[in-house]
Order: structure tokens, then sequence, then C-alpha cells
């Protein structure tokens, strides 16, 4: 698990060969997806972002401390770090988050320009729908918080999905509300209020780089392909393959 995130948000220059993904945006999804992964874990299982790091990543640093691509890295170490004088980032709140991910996933990598399957990309439409309302109406959505920016960031990139579909196939996808984030209170559940900079509407040739990426790390298969091919820290090439398996695996 520990390889992977690394390589995702350490190594993403492999898929942002124009240079426009969000680092942010990237650093996100990919705490999106480690939370998703740690809080189905049963052996060691940490119930905090911060713990993780501190145990099993910060340790990592110096082997990539001279990688020009720490764009996302960064993001997400601000993150952590706004985060470690504070109250922990829930690992079970946010593995939520992920839910509304994989159908977005699903509608950028299955209803592409290739491959357009009317029924199939209403039905995710309608899954994403489901699971956006649930999570906005969550008592964990609190104004301001690392919750509600994710969730956000989520309805942008959907909204941009319906854009590059456009008017004949987009207006059968339900429309979406505006996230309505609860006000910040001295109690919340796993995290407090954090202050974000004000960011556009995703733009769709940006989510449609991203988010196919992402749902590479479904299959351990096809990850192993590419983090053995873009080394992190400069093993040998069979090192790090067995390396990475065992830490996959755990």
């Amino acid at each position: 698990i520990t390889s992977a995130f690394l390589t995702l948000v350490v190594s993403y220059a492999i898929i942002n060969e124009e240079g426009n993904l969000e680092n942010e945006k990237l650093a996100q999804y990919a705490i999106l997806w480690l939370c998703y992964k740690l809080n189905y874990q049963t052996k060691n299982r940490i119930s905090n972002l911060n713990d993780f790091h501190n145990k099993y990543i910060k340790d990592f640093e110096k082997y990539f401390v001279r990688n020009p691509n720490l764009g996302a890295y960064n993001s997400y170490k601000g993150i952590i770090d706004k985060k470690q004088n504070s109250m922990p980032i829930d690992i079970n709140v946010l593995s939520k988050l992920y839910e509304a991910l994989k159908p977005l996933c699903k509608l950028y990598t299955e209803c592409n320009e290739k491959k357009q399957d009317c029924k199939k990309c209403l039905e995710e439409a309608n899954n994403f729908a489901v699971k956006y309302n649930d999570l906005n109406n969550d008592s964990n959505h609190i104004e301001d918080s690392l919750y509600s920016k994710i969730l956000s960031t989520l309805l942008n990139d959907y909204g941009g999905f319906k854009k590059k579909c456009g008017d004949d196939q987009s207006k059968k996808f339900p429309s979406l509300p505006q996230i309505t984030p609860q006000k910040s209170s001295a109690h919340t559940c796993g995290e407090t209020a954090i202050q974000f900079s004000d960011v556009e509407t995703s733009n769709s040739s940006i989510a449609s780089k991203l988010i196919p990426v992402l749902s590479i790390f479904v299959a351990v298969p096809i990850f192993l392909g590419v983090a053995y091919k873009y080394s992190l820290f400069g093993f040998g090439k069979r090192s790090q393959k067995r390396y990475l398996r065992e830490n996959i695996k755990k």
C-alpha cells in the first residue's frame, strides 16, 4: 500500500506529460485511495492518516528528496502538516468519499469517445449521484474541512464529465445540488476546520487524465508493471519488483 501510494504522488510525471494536472487534486484522490485501502486492512490497523504517515511514509522521504516531480507529494504533505497539531484525519471518514470516486472513475474510463455505452454511463452517473447525495448530507461534512473540499472536487469532476459528453447525452444524467456543509464547530468528527484556496471548476481534460490513472490501482498486476518501470527509490529492478509486491500485500 505504501509503495503504491508513493508511486502515485511522487512519480505522477508519468501521466503528466503536458504539466497540466492539478497537484492538489491528485493528492486528494490519492489520499482517498489510501484511506480506502487502510480502512479495510485488518492487520496493524491504524485509525488516522497522521499516524500512518509518521510510521510508514515519513522515513521514505530521504529516498526521493531530489526527485523534481514532488508537487503532488508536497500538496499531500501540506495537508498532513496542517493536521499534525490538531485532531487527526480519520481514515474511516475519508474512506467514505472513495465510494463516490469509484463510479466517477468508471464514467471517465468506460464512457469515453471510443466506448459510449449510454445505458452503462447512465447507470454509473446514477450511482455517483446516490453516493454524492449521501456524502453531502453526512454529519462529517463540515464547512472548510478536507472532507468538504474533496467532495467539492468530486462534484466538479462530475460536472466536467457532463460537459464533455455534450447536451444530448448529459441531459439524461442526474443534476446534483451544490455542497451543503454544516457550520464548523469545536467538535468535528475526525478533523478540525482547515482553509483552502478557491479553485475554479475542474477542467474535464485534466480529470480525464487523472481519474483513469487512479483506476489503475484497482488492478495490482497493472500497478506492478507501472511501478516496476518507473522506479521510485533507485533499487535494482529485480529487488524493486519484489519490494513492491511485498508492500502491496501488507
